[in-house]
């Protein structure tokens, strides 16, 4: 009980964290207000250490593999990419990318914790899942730090066109930075994913892939890699930079956001188990039309059965 309280404490100060880091770098970009360059990458830092120790509490209450399943990994991994934008900001310029870093840490955080069914199903325990499931979620941390530097890229290059040099501009890195921050974190994030490709073809042929959802996150998982992909080529190849490189970057990450959605929020599959509480499995699944508690009393369907032949 103890361990619970403690684990639930460091959540909501890593969530607390996260919030006054957005507050504060929003607040500095509407208004130009404050000291961003050195309080808010700390409270990112503060952030990041104070999510790292939940994970680890929380891994200890829980008793659970902190890369099985999809819940914990992505709270790894927003934790990585927090850690990521701290070591990198100062050699790459892009300290105002925490404008981004906090809100998507802070949402990812959330996510892991309320949004779909925290509980693995029996038929996705597999060797191969973790590493699947590690590479692909660090490969999103990695893209969401090139998805932030390619928005802000955009951002001060409308206020350049319109000729605002004023405000927000003067708080903006240079686009040449801007340009090069993203491109590494393509170059730095591409390799997990491909990767993560490779494991999860592996895995997928040993388990049956079925439903729409399944089909569709398979689709989405294959455009991803090759819009990323496409978008590396094409700099190397063709010279592509700036604009086209940030709006590629940017519909690149929101299909890997649309993949990553849709793992959160598939249901867990009819007939199956969770691996966490076989005990209370019954309560937890129910076969396609059949309410949970008519699963919950065999003898009772069996009387049903009889009564209704």
């Amino acid at each position: 009980m103890v361990n619970e309280t403690v684990a639930e404490g460091l959540f909501y100060l890593t969530a607390a964290a996260y919030v006054a880091a957005s507050v504060l770098f929003l607040r500095f970009l509407a208004r130009g207000k404050g000291d961003v360059g050195v309080l808010g990458p700390r409270l990112i830092a503060v952030g990041a250490a104070l999510h790292a120790v939940h994970i680890v509490v929380a891994s200890l209450v829980l008793r659970v593999c902190p890369v099985e399943g999809i819940h914990f990994p992505m709270s790894v991994a927003s934790m990585s990419m927090a850690i990521a934008y701290v070591l990198a900001r100062r050699r790459l310029k892009i300290e105002v990318a925490g404008a981004f870093i906090a809100p998507l840490a802070l949402t990812s955080l959330l996510a892991s914790r309320f949004v779909g069914s925290a509980e693995p199903s029996a038929r996705m325990k597999s060797a191969i899942l973790p590493f699947h499931v590690t590479t692909n979620l660090f490969g999103v941390a990695l893209f969401t730090l090139a998805f932030s530097a390619a928005a802000l890229y955009l951002i001060q290059e409308r206020l350049l066109k319109k000729k605002q040099i004023d405000g927000v501009f003067r708080r903006l890195p240079p686009l040449d930075v801007l340009d090069r921050a993203e491109h590494r974190f393509l170059l730095a994030g591409f390799p997990l994913l491909t990767i993560g490709i490779i494991t999860g073809t592996l895995w997928a042929r040993r388990v049956e892939m079925g439903s729409s959802s399944e089909v569709l996150r398979s689709i989405l998982g294959y455009v991803t890699w090759l819009v990323i992909a496409a978008v590396l080529f094409l700099r190397a190849a063709a010279g592509w930079r700036g604009r086209r490189a940030a709006y590629g970057t940017i519909a690149g990450f929101g299909f890997a956001v649309v993949v990553l959605t849709l793992y959160l929020l598939r249901a867990p599959s009819p007939g199956t188990v969770t691996a966490s509480h076989p005990a209370s499995s019954a309560a937890r699944f129910s076969l396609a039309g059949a309410p949970p508690s008519r699963l919950a009393d065999p003898a009772a369907e069996g009387r049903a059965s009889e009564m209704h032949p």
